[in-house]
């Protein structure tokens, strides 16, 4: 299923630069408008492909995506991965781009319209570069806690990823990364029996092939995502919901559960 003709891989069929964002989908009918509405009003001279995966939906994420694509006049293509899960999914949306430089996003995400233009950019900065990250914040957390943390977390964010670059652990979010094709081709791509996590595990394994300084870090490369399962198991449960996840997986080397699917209601 897609909306878009095959390319040539790394350019489209005028010669110019492509780049494809690739989106995992399970029943993302109520917010992959406003995540696409985003990515259609990117502001750069690199022309963009999405390819959205449809991991198991019983929704019409499909029917509102493919309608926002038209109206937007965005390139979307539509792929399929049945057996359910968020590395699964990762996958199928990225060995399907046409692109040489691959975005990660996520169908919860808002995107800032300079979003694609800074990583074009970061990677041609410099040649050595293979994966360009950046800060995820939530549009809201509800409640008086999340009212506290709102304006507390960006502060613990940065102090959490500068001690992760220094441990060499990057905290790396899967809606606000990106990689070279060649560098996601050498690695392997994603792991997909990880349940959670899948995002951190490819950052390492590019840091161990290309070097720690082939993954570059920017601060102002910012993107919004939902605060859906703090809002869902309320701010102090979800912390150690994350915590624990975190806890078995990095500590203890254990291949966690998938994280319990929280939707936003329409």
């Amino acid at each position: 299923m897609s909306q878009a003709t095959e390319n040539q891989k790394g350019t489209d069929a005028e010669g110019e630069s492509l780049v494809s964002v690739a989106i995992p989908a399970y029943n993302e009918a109520s917010c992959i408008g406003s995540c696409l509405r985003s990515l259609a009003r990117q502001k750069t001279g690199a022309r963009i492909e999405v390819i959205l995966c449809l991991n198991a939906c019983t929704d019409e994420t499909a029917q509102v995506a493919s309608h926002v694509a038209r109206r937007e006049g965005l390139t979307l293509r539509l792929v399929d991965e049945p057996a359910k899960g968020i590395a699964r999914a990762r996958q199928c949306a990225f060995e399907h781009a046409s692109g040489d430089t691959i975005l990660s996003a996520d169908a919860d995400s808002r995107y800032p319209s300079d979003w694609v233009e800074r990583i074009v950019k970061a990677f041609r900065k410099s040649p050595r570069t293979s994966l360009v990250y950046g800060p995820v914040r939530f549009t809201r957390i509800a409640g008086f806690g999340g009212f506290i943390l709102n304006r507390l977390y960006p502060v613990i964010d940065y102090v959490i990823t500068q001690f992760d670059r220094i441990t060499r652990q990057p905290n790396v979010r899967g809606p606000n990364l990106a990689i070279t094709r060649s560098a996601f081709e050498r690695v392997g791509g994603f792991s997909v029996g990880l349940k959670a996590f899948e995002d951190n595990d490819l950052a390492w394994r590019v840091a161990r092939m290309d070097g720690r300084r082939s993954l570059h870090y920017d601060p102002r490369l910012v993107v919004h995502s939902s605060a859906r399962r703090y809002d869902q198991f309320g701010l102090w449960r979800g912390i150690f919901y994350y915590l624990n996840y975190q806890f078995q997986m990095f500590v203890l080397k254990r291949n966690v559960p998938e994280f319990q699917d929280v939707r936003i209601s329409s």
